[in-house]
């Protein structure tokens, strides 16, 4: 099968991810989108993103599937939750992580006109993209995403940490007029 069309087929069931790279902001916290529970840093935490968590002085958790989970205070009226990967994907030499925050849950599949709008939104966005993903309970979840260098620098992981903060709130926001995430 040609890559192009088995890569469209994935990209467009769902709402794309994409850029491997990294961006940032300040933050304090804990919380959780999903259905994570807190956990001590264990052995599924990487020992890199803990470090340099600690070196930008951000405050975090660990879930139980070794995520990090880190508040941000959004001008002391908003909030969101923004998590970053300990696992990592690997094609060929290049080690990436994924750092995520959820926009937006529905029980049902999203509109046409949300989904096209989303993706047509990822034109525009210098890094990430927004994906749609199953929930456990059924149903999906919008989510901003941006995949990083696993072994980039503590700046460009900032940087990527309040990228993500700021488009997940923002189209959080726009979509849903809530503050759930």
């Amino acid at each position: 099968m040609d890559m192009r069309i088995a890569s469209h087929r994935v990209i467009r069931i769902g709402i794309i991810t994409l850029a491997a790279f990294c961006l940032g902001g300040a933050a304090t916290g804990y919380g959780q989108a999903k259905t994570e529970e807190p956990a001590k840093a264990g052995p599924k935490a990487d020992p890199r993103i803990e470090k340099a968590l600690k070196e930008i002085g951000y405050k975090y958790d660990v879930t139980t599937l070794g995520n990090f989970r880190i508040f941000f205070d959004v001008d002391g009226k908003r909030g969101h939750l923004v998590f970053i990967s300990s696992s990592i994907e690997k094609f060929g030499t290049t080690e990436t992580r994924k750092v995520w925050a959820t926009v937006m849950k529905s029980k049902i599949s999203l509109p046409e006109t949300v989904a096209n709008q989303l993706l047509m939104d990822n034109i525009a966005l210098k890094l990430g993209a927004y994906e749609l993903a199953k929930t456990d309970d059924g149903g999906y979840k919008v989510q901003f995403a941006v995949k990083i260098d696993a072994n980039c620098s503590f700046a460009k992981l900032k940087d990527a940490l309040r990228f993500v903060q700021m488009i997940a709130d923002a189209k959080e926001k726009e979509l849903t007029g809530a503050d759930e995430f």
